[in-house]
This record gives C-alpha cells, sequence and structure tokens, in this order.
C-alpha cells in the first residue's frame, strides 16, 4: 500500500485537533477542569472550616468535591446544545477563569450584590482591572482549552436521542451529587448553615445563578411601576429668614473610616476638615459593601435596618421626597449613576460641567463636582438639594484618583496590578487619595461659605469601605455576612453654615451631642427630613440625629 506523503501532515493535523465530541463529554471534560483548575480558592476555603482529624477532613473534601463537580456538570449538560456547545463553552470558560483570577486575587464573592455591581460598572473602571497579572492568568488557565475547544468537532444527534442523553446524565449525576452529599450530610449541613458565603465561591456555578436572578429581578424591575413614596410629606415650619435653603449631600466612594484622619487615623489624611467646624461621626455603618447596594439603600426608608432590596429599587427615594416639598433636586455624577436613587430628577455628568483642567481624556478628578456645585448655585434660585457622587477613592487605581500634587506617602502604588505592590505602598496611595477627598469637601464648604445670602449645609457620607490587603483580601464587595469592618465602617459628618444655625437654632447642639455615639446610612434619610421640618408617616424617628430638638 503506497501513502501519499503530501496527505499525511494534513491527515495528523485532523486526527490530532479536529476530534469528534459530543456536548455531554465536553460538559463532563469542563466540569472537571473547573473543579482542578479554578476552584482553588473554594477547595482552600471548604479545608479551613473542618476542625477534624487529617482522614476526616479529607473525607469531607472528597465528598464535597465529588458533589460540586457532578453538579456543575448537571448544570453545564444542560446549557450545552448542538452546534451552538462550542461557543457557550468558550463563553462559560472564559467568563470563568477571569473569575477564579478576581475570587483568587481579591477574594471576590460572585453573589447577587457583586454580579450587580460588576453589570453597572462603567468602562473607565473595568480597564483598570485589565492588568498584567489578569493577562497572564488568562493565559495560563485559558489557553490551552481555548485552543482545543475551537478545533473541537461537535458531533450531530437526533434531537430525540440528545434529550433523552441529557435527561439520562442529569439524573445520573444528581444521584451521584447527593449520595456524595448524604455520606458527609451532618458535616455539610453543618458547614453550610454557618458558613453560607462559601456557596458563592464555586466556579462557574455561582455567577450563573446570581446572573440568571439579577436578569429575572431586573425585568420584574421594567415591568413595575416605581412606587411614590412620602405623597403626604410637607413642612411644619418655614426658618423666618426665609433665605434660599441649600442642602449638599456629598456620597464617596470606597473612604473606610479607618484611614479617615477625623476618625482617629493615626496619619492626618483629612488636614483641611479638621480645621472646619463640623459634625463628625467617626465610624458610621453602610448599609452594604458595593455601590449597586448602598447607594440605594442610603437614600431610601428602609435602609439596612428594614432591608429589602425589591422594595427599595422599586420605591422612591428622599430624593423625590424632598422635591414634593418644593426643594430643587439636582444629582451631579462623576462615578457610574445613581442606582435608581434621581430617576426623574435633575441629573448632570460631572464632565459636562468641569472646569477642563480637573479632567484627564479617562476620568475627571472630584473638583469637577465642585465645579458643577458652583454653577447651579448659580444658575437656580430658591430652596436646592444638590447630591454630588464622587469617584472618590475606587480601586485598585487609587493612584488614578488624585492629581500629582497630592503624592504626600511614598512610595505609592502606581499600577491597577495590585500584585505589583507591597501592602505599605497599597496604603500610601490610597492614603494618597483621602487627602484629595479631603481637599475637594473642604473646597466644597468653602464655596458653600461665600453665598453669606443663603442658608447652607452639607452632609458627607461614604457608600462604602474598602479592604487593603488584610487577611489577604482586597478591594471591597464581600457579602455583608462577612465583610471585615474595613468595608463597612465609614466616615460620616455634617457641616451647618451660621445661617442654618440661625434658622434652625437646636440642630447644632443636637449634632454636637449625637456625634459621640454610632451613627448609620440609616440615619440620613429620617435626619433630613428632621433637620428641615418635614413631616410624612413615613418618618421614623429613631433614626433622626435631630430627634431630640423637636421635642
Amino acid at each position: 500500500m503506497q501513502i501519499n506523503s503530501n496527505s499525511l501532515p494534513k491527515s495528523l493535523f485532523v486526527r490530532l485537533f479536529r476530534w469528534n465530541i459530543s456536548p455531554e463529554l465536553l460538559s463532563f471534560a469542563l466540569s472537571i477542569y473547573f473543579s482542578i483548575f479554578l476552584n482553588g480558592v473554594l477547595w482552600d476555603e471548604l479545608l479551613k472550616t473542618q476542625t477534624g482529624t487529617s482522614a476526616s477532613r479529607w473525607t469531607f473534601f472528597c465528598a464535597v468535591y465529588i458533589a460540586v463537580t457532578a453538579l456543575q456538570f448537571l448544570i453545564i449538560n444542560l446549557l450545552l446544545w448542538g452546534k451552538a456547545s462550542k461557543w457557550v463553552a468558550l463563553s462559560l470558560l472564559a467568563a470563568t477563569v477571569l473569575a477564579s483570577y478576581y475570587a483568587k486575587t481579591y477574594g471576590v464573592h460572585f453573589d447577587t450584590t457583586m454580579l450587580r455591581n460588576i453589570f453597572t460598572t462603567n468602562p473607565a473602571e473595568a480597564k483598570e482591572l485589565l492588568t498584567a497579572s489578569l493577562i497572564f492568568h488568562f493565559l495560563q488557565f485559558g489557553t490551552l482549552p481555548v485552543i482545543l475547544i475551537i478545533f473541537l468537532k461537535i458531533k450531530k444527534a437526533p434531537v430525540l436521542k440528545s434529550v433523552t442523553r441529557k435527561i439520562i446524565l442529569t439524573l445520573i449525576a444528581f444521584v451521584v451529587a447527593f449520595g456524595s452529599l448524604m455520606s458527609q450530610f451532618k458535616n455539610f449541613s453543618s458547614t453550610m448553615r454557618n458558613h453560607k458565603e462559601i456557596r458563592h465561591l464555586v466556579l462557574p456555578t455561582s455567577f450563573l445563578f446570581s446572573s440568571a436572578k439579577i436578569t429575572l429581578q431586573s425585568t420584574a424591575e421594567v415591568n413595575h411601576k416605581i412606587r411614590p413614596i412620602g405623597d403626604d410629606a410637607v413642612r411644619s415650619q418655614i426658618p423666618l429668614s426665609k433665605k434660599p435653603e441649600i442642602l449638599v449631600i456629598v456620597v464617596g466612594e470606597t473612604v473606610r473610616a479607618a484611614n479617615w484622619g477625623l476618625s482617629g487615623y493615626e496619619r492626618n489624611t483629612t488636614p483641611l476638615l479638621a480645621e472646619k467646624n463640623l459634625h463628625s461621626f467617626p465610624y458610621a455603618t453602610s448599609c452594604g459593601t458595593n455601590t449597586d447596594t448602598s447607594v440605594p439603600c442610603l437614600f431610601s426608608k428602609e435602609g439596612r435596618h428594614n432591608y429589602d432590596e425589591k422594595i427599595i429599587r422599586s420605591s422612591e427615594s428622599l430624593l423625590h421626597v424632598l422635591k414634593k416639598t418644593r426643594f430643587h433636586v439636582s444629582w451631579i455624577d462623576n462615578q457610574s449613576g445613581c442606582k435608581g436613587v434621581c430617576n426623574g430628577l435633575d441629573v448632570f455628568n460631572a464632565r459636562a460641567m468641569a472646569n477642563p483642567k480637573n479632567c484627564t481624556d479617562a476620568a475627571c478628578y472630584d473638583e469637577a463636582l465642585v465645579d458643577g456645585l458652583e454653577e447651579l448655585l448659580k444658575k437656580n434660585s430658591g430652596n436646592q438639594v444638590i447630591v454630588l457622587h464622587q469617584l472618590g477613592n475606587h480601586g485598585p487605581a487609587y493612584y488614578a484618583r488624585y492629581p500629582k500634587e497630592f503624592e504626600k506617602y511614598k512610595p505609592a502604588c502606581n499600577t491597577s496590578d495590585l500584585s505589583k505592590c507591597s501592602q505599605q505602598e497599597i496604603i500610601n496611595a490610597y492614603d494618597n487619595s483621602i487627602r484629595y477627598t479631603d481637599a475637594v469637601l473642604s473646597k466644597a464648604i468653602d464655596q458653600l461659605k461665600k453665598h453669606s445670602d443663603k442658608s447652607t449645609s452639607l452632609i458627607y457620607l461614604s457608600d462604602h469601605g474598602e479592604s487593603l490587603g488584610e487577611n489577604g483580601i482586597y478591594l471591597h464587595g464581600l457579602p455583608y455576612s462577612i465583610a471585615p469592618s474595613y468595608q463597612t465602617q465609614v466616615p460620616f459628618f455634617v457641616w451647618l453654615s451660621d445661617n442654618y444655625k440661625k434658622d434652625y437654632p437646636p440642630i447644632d447642639a443636637c449634632f454636637k451631642e449625637k456625634s459621640k455615639t454610632p451613627a448609620h446610612h440609616d440615619n440620613l434619610f429620617h435626619t433630613i427630613l428632621g433637620m428641615f421640618n418635614i413631616k410624612t408617616s413615613i418618618y421614623e424617628r429613631n433614626f433622626d440625629l435631630t430627634a431630640k430638638c423637636h421635642d
């Protein structure tokens, strides 16, 4: 038999790289690959929960390992059908490799709040997360399987045969998973009760379920009419001075109380604010650990004490109530939007109102918000509420949040790839960004002082805190139940002008007394109602920091 040498390379290529494979076998291969190579954080955290003998720990580990792999196969198998299997598999692989990097590097848990936060991240923030370490991780764990999947040939099968095969394999996978977990049921049930957060580390199942849940919630929100609140709101008393009243609410970003000078930090990161006559609540508790949770929560009447995400997202906010009492309400944004809080109100992009010197091609520094504030103060007469939503101290590119002249603490981490920096360098960059926030807030207060013909006040709260490498955790967004205090304790202060103090004489003393006690995001809604004598059936006195002033 004579062999054609010209066809030999092609024949070998076809045999090596054009394997015929069923969607079911591809699903099984993916589930094995995910368990072995991309779920290291899950297995590490699972083993940490076990305190028995070495043999019992590993027996438990093996049972859960088999169960997780079987359940992942069950889910992936239901996603892969026919010719589309290859492209679904590639998408799933790429997403899981990326997720494994963030789980390993930053300690990310992929629950619904984190996924919603990811989906609402703007392009500039997303770009900062594309680091050399991420690319290397993808090349390491994604290159070979991507190449193999691209060259695979998916076997064709009749629809009835495919459905029957999937049903049988689903049942087998379920039995294997169930049997494995039952063999360690007592230990497994105890572990899941005490460490519920571990389920958010299972990749890709965690982000698949969270994404599906968010999609269903978002669809419901779109079809749901926003529920009005505070329609009975009225002002029980108007100041005799009749001066226009201006309230500025500054929503900070990612500032933790632990590094805030006014909260007792060893570094004086707030030297300018320290010179202002303001009331500081040094360790306030946030509603959440990410912007997408905290911002809607802190402007809601429910707050954290009566938290219901569905109700909060489908209801009007504090800002709508204030508008009903004839305040002109505006939102100036230097971040990723108001998360529904300002729907139907005047919204401005900080860049459109900024002095060009305060912006780069990538983003605007927060001084752009102060530019916008001055423009609105000049533009509108009468009572106003102006919200300034800061870019603040959002990581991992802390160095990009401040102009170079604010780099006081050196050496500072000058990259968004935190793995390239020491923890102290990361802290230095973060503290520099707080020094800049101090300057921006001080400038906003000075600007309000210039308007001596108005009764002005300013409230500042950070939306959540930040982890800077403590216990190997970075950034923010951990499930609230396990989040460290670095992510949930934030600065909060109130500044009142002399005119405001004359219009509302007792309020200043009330804030001074209350600043010695713990505060919470939940205080914002009801405190502002109290500050301006707004009466409504939704007011809750227990959360009003000025309540004693109204006795």
